[in-house]
């Protein structure tokens, strides 16, 4: 019978962690009881990543949307008042604690505890005392007792997104580094000219597929029009987002094929936030039902945990696979080994040692591969890096050339006004164009990546191969073993037919791959484009800050720091055409590009991010492969101490090493069924990828 495992609810998915760090746990004791020592590390280390495991939701929207009803009704009860929110002026974070206090960071990097009837004072701008405190916060975290909260979940209230622009930078710089965003629309106001734009030049387009957008305010419409308001929304959204993705990807592309089975319908829900926190408060199940706040929770539920959570899952499970069979290995080996004539054994020492320094060798000849495969990465983006600066500079030239101007505008109190209005829309047009170029780019990357991750399958086949090769040297007939074969008859319980060395191979035909890259093979292609900061982070080891994610951040950092466009406008221009005036307005512009190009290097920055996701994976493979080398290379060394010896190995001994490899193939078994199952589960939601595309997204009127 298949093994069943629930991790779609928050109960489920903690208790499937808790079950996975429970066997770690007892791996690592039994690594250490013979003394593996680098497979222990490599535990502890997952562990202690473990420990710290929880979600992230971030609120945002404009102001006035009902976040701060909508987070209470989130939380059950009023935690944050309601004056609170729609003035925020810092990043609020509301995190699980059976007391309840705020602490405050401070961007100096000073903190201080206060109590949590004080937050305004910290954290709004309802007075200007307030404001002048909340300029110098960096965030406020809320401890409290909620039972969302201790399902591991932390809510990260933001500033609205239309108050200016420096609070709009700060929600837009967490979002690719969050597990969830829920935005926040007026069901009065349910598409503002402020949400189109966010959509069609902030927002990144991997960052839909982790966003629910909930229409507010429900209850004060018919049900007909509220089902026709969604609708709307939706639809809108569709259309906006498939647009973008269609540049960013190409439309044609494989990438976009993935992209619109996935998020080709946007997840869009309509709730009344404030009769949901009525409810939740007086106990009516009745109220809470009407308010159509459970569906929204549910979807919430889910994102986080059967598509975000399965990547934790993939790397705990991963983990075990990886450990329990080394320790099936040590225990095999020792037991052959210490049966063994000395003559023999040094025979089989020595090839073995060999052997290990052939597979790095081949290691180091797959290196030079991924070296390769990250120069051919760089080199393709060369024509678009090299055309950067001249593209940014030609989405500015077309905004002056079609900037509409009359004769009145060169009257003394409007030019002004006129060329700050021509500057807002030159910048506004250069983000736009920048963001879809890095997107670009970003694709290419997380592309070539998910590629060269599926190309390193055959090194990790050639990799266990030569490693059960080794183990094979040790093997000896059941003849001269002192229980009959007693160890391949336990450890072929969790193994199947393909014996310890082979256990990996078995993965793969299986479907469980990346063994070596933390179980991310396969996994690659589909999670890479909607969790770009989880996934590259939590397989392969790059900082957030390091993403390819992040990549169209940094590079609007660069452009709004540097284009002021503040230029200085001649008294002799008001009385010279129009066509005079725009060709100053573009020489003064190109001016300010050519010293933007110059304290701008953005071909290094691809370069450096280009390069650091492929030693990310050098890294991951350096790390798995060494552990499995190094303990190996150990306990052969300690075998030949003690043949060195001549000493005698005790039947309790033996019966020690048969415990130790029994209760690690019931680990690998478990560990090698929840892989199976997550594989499966990822196999369903990617198999009609290839099938015919139907459209799924209507044009907006």
């Amino acid at each position: 019978m298949e093994k069943q495992i629930n991790y779609g609810s928050y109960a489920g998915y903690k208790e499937t962690v808790g079950n996975l760090t429970a066997d770690l746990q007892e791996l690592l004791k039994l690594s250490e009881e013979i003394a593996l020592v680098n497979t222990a590390e490599s535990i502890r280390e997952t562990l202690e990543k473990a420990k710290d495991e929880h979600f992230e939701v971030a609120i945002v929207g404009e102001f006035k949307r009902g976040k701060s009803t909508l987070i209470n009704a989130l939380l059950g009860q009023e935690v944050l008042p309601a004056d609170v929110l729609p003035a925020t002026a810092t990043l609020n974070r509301v995190t699980y604690s059976t007391e309840p206090y705020v602490q405050v960071e401070y961007k100096n990097g000073d903190s201080e505890r206060v109590d949590i009837d004080r937050l305004e004072e910290y954290v709004t701008k309802l007075t200007s005392e307030s404001e002048r405190k909340a300029e110098t916060v960096k965030e406020a975290t809320v401890y409290y007792d909620t039972e969302f909260c201790r399902n591991n979940v932390d809510i990260i209230d933001t500033p609205g997104l239309n108050d200016d622009d420096q609070m709009t930078n700060v929600t837009m710089s967490i979002i690719p580094k969050i597990d969830a965003a829920v935005f926040v629309i007026s069901a009065n106001s349910p598409f503002s000219q402020f949400e189109k734009e966010f959509l069609e030049k902030k927002m990144l387009t991997s960052d839909v597929g982790r966003i629910i957008f909930v229409v507010n305010c429900f209850g004060t419409f018919t049900q007909e029009d509220e089902t026709k308001i969604v609708e709307t929304v939706r639809t809108r959204i569709g259309k906006y987002v498939m647009e973008k993705a269609k540049k960013v990807m190409g439309e044609d592309s494989k990438e976009f094929a993935v992209y619109k089975r996935k998020i080709g319908t946007p997840r869009v829900i309509g709730v009344y936030a404030k009769r949901a926190l009525t409810a939740k408060t007086i106990g009516s199940q009745e109220l809470l039902e009407e308010s159509n706040f459970p569906e929204f929770e549910k979807a919430l539920e889910t994102l986080l945990t059967q598509e975000r959570g399965v990547i934790t899952l993939q790397i705990l499970a991963n983990k075990i696979t990886n450990s329990g069979t080394e320790i099936l290995r040590s225990v095999v080996m020792q037991e052959n080994a210490l049966m063994m004539a000395n003559d023999e054994f040094m025979e089989k020492y020595d090839a073995a040692i060999k052997e290990i320094d052939e597979i790095r060798n081949l290691k180091r000849q797959e290196f030079v591969k991924i070296n390769d495969a990250a120069n051919k990465v760089f080199e393709d983006l060369r024509p678009v890096l090299d055309s950067y600066w001249s593209n940014i500079e030609e989405a500015a030239m077309e905004v002056i050339d079609n900037f509409q101007m009359s004769s009145e505008d060169f009257k003394k109190d409007r030019l002004k006004l006129v060329s700050s209005k021509l500057t807002e829309k030159i910048k506004e047009s250069m983000e736009a164009r920048a963001q879809i170029i890095c997107e670009q780019i970003q694709n290419s990357i997380n592309s070539a990546v998910s590629g060269e991750t599926e190309r390193l399958q055959a090194f990790e086949d050639e990799f266990f191969e030569s490693v059960e090769e080794i183990q094979k040297m040790f093997s000896v007939s059941d003849r001269l073993s002192q229980n009959g074969g007693t160890l391949d008859k336990v450890i072929g319980a969790a193994t199947g037919m393909w014996g310890v060395g082979g256990v990996y191979m078995g993965f793969r035909e299986s479907g469980a791959k990346g063994a070596l890259l933390g179980g991310a093979t396969g996994l690659a292609g589909f999670y890479a484009t909607y969790y770009a900061a989880a996934f590259f982070g939590s397989f392969f080891g790059l900082s957030t800050g390091l993403l390819p994610v992040m990549l169209v951040m940094m590079a609007f950092a660069g452009i709004a720091g540097s284009f002021t466009a503040n230029f200085a406008i001649e008294k002799v221009l008001v009385k010279e055409r129009i066509d005079k005036y725009k060709t100053n307005f573009k020489a003064n512009v190109k001016k300010q590009f050519h010293e933007m190009k110059l304290n701008n290097d953005f071909t290094e920055t691809v370069r450096r991010q280009v390069f650091s996701s492929f030693d990310s994976i050098k890294s991951k493979i350096e790390e798995e492969t060494e552990i499995i080398l190094r303990d190996t290379q150990e306990t052969l060394d300690n075998l030949n101490d003690l043949k060195a010896e001549k000493s005698e190995v005790s039947q309790k001994e033996m019966e020690r090493l048969h415990v130790i490899a029994e209760t690690a193939s019931k680990l690998v078994q478990d560990a090698y069924a929840v892989r199976k199952v997550l594989n499966d589960d990822v196999s369903i939601q990617t198999a009609d990828i290839n099938a015919p595309a139907e459209d799924s997204v209507q044009t907006a009127e």
